[in-house]
């Protein structure tokens, strides 16, 4: 079986966490727009709008948790791979629909994106490099230049999510 390095799973494993607590915060920050967004993407009735924008959140919010012990790791990546995955696959289905101009949510609440195709597979990217978090880790120690090394890969991985989802939304502002 196939052993990952234990920096690259603290890597990954803190990234993830950081994506999806950074996720549920804006959600949990304007619950009302959220549910509106989950709305908008008209793939549940009416009824099951508010059950499902909480349990969105309950889950954003566990895969988070779960991600950063070693003991719950795999069912942390697990599921923020299946999170990802559910987002990507509601996005798929409104862009063959042609609802090219849904909010996708992504940047937190009240900061408009239109879904694309390119999101679909960032997500799906996400999900498969969340997967690898899975594998069991190699033993060894890690060292203060590991710990180092974790924490600017993590802070490097999140600001390019983030400037590369600002950078979609500089180019819609420019290509109107």
């Amino acid at each position: 079986m196939a052993l990952i390095d234990p920096a690259i799973s603290w890597t990954l494993a803190l990234s993830v966490a950081v994506l999806f607590a950074a996720a549920a915060s804006h959600k949990l920050r304007d619950w009302k727009q959220f549910r509106d967004v989950v709305r908008n993407y008209k793939l549940l009735p009416d009824a099951l709008v508010p059950q499902s924008a909480i349990a969105f959140i309950a889950l954003e919010c566990g895969a988070t948790i779960l991600v950063l012990f070693v003991a719950t790791r795999s069912i942390g990546a697990i599921l923020s791979s299946c999170i990802l995955a559910t987002y990507a696959v509601a996005m798929a289905v409104n862009l063959r629909r042609g609802r090219v101009n849904l909010d996708c949510g992504c940047l937190g609440i009240g900061r408009r994106q239109p879904v694309r195709w390119w999101m679909v597979s960032r997500n799906l990217a996400i999900a498969a490099l969340a997967l690898i978090a899975v594998l069991p880790m190699a033993s060894r120690e890690l060292t203060a230049l590991d710990g180092v090394t974790i924490i600017g890969a993590t802070l490097s991985l999140a600001f390019l999510y983030t400037a590369q989802s600002l950078l979609g939304v500089a180019r819609r502002a420019v290509l109107g």
